[in-house]
């Protein structure tokens, strides 16, 4: 507020600079552990595309699973240590755009077109799926962002990306481990890429999985939180069974993933038909959504509009 009547506003951009200067934190100091372990996060997304442009595609798989550790890691450590904020969140989500988003569907290109290639006649169709997923996964990324102000909760809304990149990886060390059991089922057939109508049974459902997980990460579907879960307090009998997934893990590591990351994609929709269950039975609609009734509108800016007094100085 101006006291002074001898002394001229601030002006419109003024109070425009004073706005954002507001709103501007400066960083001054890094936290080190949490962001070397979100960084881990980056680097091993993008030696998965380095090793997909390769032909490596069993190695960029383990890859992005080892993406999911640094990243189940840096959040719990950055609390640990009394370091978490704004910085880390960001870099967190573009971290996970690359190691959960692009990685996997540059993953599944190479997969079903077992060569380098994107314009070629058939290979448009194929370029869009690869696009969108990652696409889907930056949409999906910034909505948490939006609402991870709510505080933690049991379950995420649509599936979370790491979740969407662990299916994709199964499906990949699955194919890498057991191709030629594959190809004498009939599964999986030689030959060059010409057209989805020409995939064979195993590569069509991957780029099938990798359509509908990118659909499914911009769902509202519920998802469990696997992080807080693994990390935090179970019960016993939950304790048993991650004891028994652990043994099958390392008994039958490709059959084991693709069963749980599987049944984790579809439990959302099983979640689903059970919240719409409860409407239906309480006279509500079965597709409501209490969160929708919160949720803010993507479009509004916490920016202050300034009024319109005419075309300023330079426009």
């Amino acid at each position: 507020m101006n006291l002074d009547p001898q002394r001229p506003g601030p002006g419109k951009a003024g109070v425009f600079r004073e706005a954002m200067q507001a709103r501007i934190r400066r960083l001054k100091t890094l936290p080190v552990l949490p962001t070397l372990l979100t960084a881990g996060n980056l680097a091993c997304g993008v030696t998965a595309i380095l090793c997909a442009a390769h032909g490596r595609l069993e190695l960029g798989a383990i890859l992005i699973f080892a993406a999911m550790v640094c990243d189940l890691l840096d959040g719990k450590v950055a609390r640990l240590t009394k370091t978490s904020g704004p910085f880390g969140a960001e870099l967190d989500s573009l971290s996970d755009l690359v190691s959960f988003g692009v990685a996997p569907a540059v993953l599944v290109h190479r997969l079903v077109l077992g060569e380098p290639g994107v314009f070629d006649p058939g290979q448009r169709i194929l370029w869009f799926i690869t696009v969108f997923a990652p696409v889907m996964a930056a949409i999906r990324l910034a909505r948490y962002n939006v609402e991870s102000h709510e505080g933690p909760t049991s379950h995420f809304r649509g599936l979370p990306s790491p979740g969407f990149a662990a299916v994709i990886c199964a499906w990949i060390i699955i194919h890498e481990e057991f191709t030629s059991q594959l190809t004498d089922w009939g599964l999986v057939t030689a030959g060059h890429y010409s057209g989805l109508i020409n995939l064979d049974p195993f590569r069509f459902g991957a780029l099938g999985v990798l359509f509908i997980g990118s659909l499914l990460m911009v769902s509202n579907l519920p998802y469990p939180h696997v992080g807080n879960t693994v990390l935090g307090r179970m019960s016993f009998t939950g304790f048993i069974v991650l004891l028994l997934l652990i043994v099958l893990l390392v008994s039958y590591p490709a059959i084991t993933l693709l069963v749980v990351t599987t049944g984790y994609l579809l439990s959302g929709l099983g979640l689903a038909a059970l919240r719409a269950r409860q409407n239906w039975a309480k006279g509500r609609d079965a597709l409501a959504d209490d969160a929708d009734d919160d949720a803010e509108d993507a479009g509004s800016s916490a920016v202050p509009v300034l009024p319109d007094d005419g075309p300023a100085l330079g426009r």
